[in-house]
C-alpha cells in the first residue's frame, strides 16, 4: 500500500479484522510492518513531496505520529 492510499484509505486493518490462524496474523505483522515504513517515509518527506500527493503538513505529521497499530 502506498503512502497516498494509507492516507487516503477507509479500508480498515486490526487485529480484530485477521483470522486467528497463522495466516492472518503473519498478514497482521505485514501489514503493521508496512504501515510503520510508510509513516516514517511520510515523516521525513519534503514540503513539495507532499504537496504533489496531496497531504498537508499537518496531515503528513499527524499520520507519522500515529502507532503502527492504529489505521
Amino acid at each position: 500500500m502506498s503512502i497516498v492510499q494509507m492516507a487516503h484509505s477507509s479500508h480498515r486493518h486490526g487485529l480484530r479484522r485477521h483470522q486467528r490462524g497463522d495466516r492472518g496474523w503473519i498478514a497482521l505483522i505485514k501489514i503493521w510492518w508496512r504501515r510503520m515504513q510508510d509513516r516514517r517515509t511520510l515523516a521525513t518527506m519534503s514540503d513539495q513531496s507532499l504537496r504533489d500527493i496531496g497531504i498537508s503538513r499537518y496531515e503528513a505529521y499527524y499520520e507519522a505520529s500515529k502507532p503502527f497499530w492504529r489505521d
